[in-house]
């Protein structure tokens, strides 16, 4: 009697575990859309991204990809900040070199 009640209770938790995880037909949850590129402009968007719930944790796909759109979000970033310092650089150089040669007065001796 008591290993009836056992199976019972495992086919029981059995299904609740096939129905949390999505596979239960009509009840299952559509799974949100993967994150895009633009959804992670600023540091709130990336602080405001929740990944999909999953059994345990998160769902390990999304979340994985979401990571991966946030660090290429941040490299391109960072390739336009080097790019805007080397052009600043560049800038300030030459205009620096053009202040030496049109700023230089000769000055008579002090009195």
């Amino acid at each position: 009697m008591a290993i009836v009640i056992v199976l019972a209770a495992l086919a029981i938790l059995g299904g609740v575990v096939v129905v949390a995880m999505g596979r239960g037909g009509e009840l299952a949850r559509e799974r949100p859309a993967d994150p895009a590129l633009t959804d992670f402009r600023t540091w709130s968007d990336v602080a405001s991204y929740r990944p999909p719930p999953a059994l345990l944790g998160y769902h390990a796909g999304a979340t994985e990809y979401a990571l991966a759109e946030v660090a290429r979000a941040i490299a391109e970033r960072d390739a336009e900040i080097d790019l805007l310092r080397r052009r600043l650089a560049a800038v300030q150089l030459a205009s620096g070199a053009q202040w030496q040669t049109s700023g230089a007065v000769e000055q008579g001796p002090a009195e």
